[in-house]
């Protein structure tokens, strides 16, 4: 695995985040810390409602995964690796998923997912010293993906 170069501007960037409903679901926090503390002081609920979804909501952000291709490599958060060792780029639809997920996932499998997400690429590795057979990676754009890893 090799580390990004500065120098190279990415063909593609994507932050897979989770979808709208994820954002949605956890501000039930919000009304659940204002019920539970309501015996005692609301108010003190409600503030710790708030800054609990506003802390939710950094953490879904900030742990999304990243995604990257330059001309010479690809990186998944902080794992990288050069263009030359992976293979033509599979794409994953919604109907495919849950197999690929599941029954057929393999775990040597390099395996990157955001469960809201329904579309994946495969990618074969191409090393024949690396154990891992592929990359399955999330991707809300799996056709500009593909394409970015074939264009290098």
């Amino acid at each position: 695995m090799t580390e990004l170069k500065s120098s190279d501007k990415p063909l593609y960037s994507e932050r897979v985040l989770p979808n709208n409903g994820t954002f949605v679901a956890t501000f039930v926090f919000l009304p659940s810390a204002a019920i539970v503390s309501e015996p005692f002081d609301i108010r003190v609920g409600l503030v710790i409602g708030v800054f609990g979804v506003l802390i939710i909501w950094a953490l879904l952000f900030l742990k999304a995964p990243r995604i990257q291709v330059s001309r010479t490599d690809l990186k998944v958060n902080q794992v990288s690796i050069p263009l030359t060792l992976v293979g033509e780029p599979i794409t994953i639809s919604k109907n495919e998923i849950f197999e690929e997920r599941g029954p057929k996932l393999k775990l040597e499998a390099h395996k990157v997912f955001q469960g809201t997400v329904t579309t994946a690429l495969k990618i074969p590795i191409l090393d024949p010293e690396d154990p891992t057979p592929y990359w399955l990676i999330s991707t809300r754009n799996p056709g500009k993906f593909a394409q970015a890893i074939k264009r290098s």
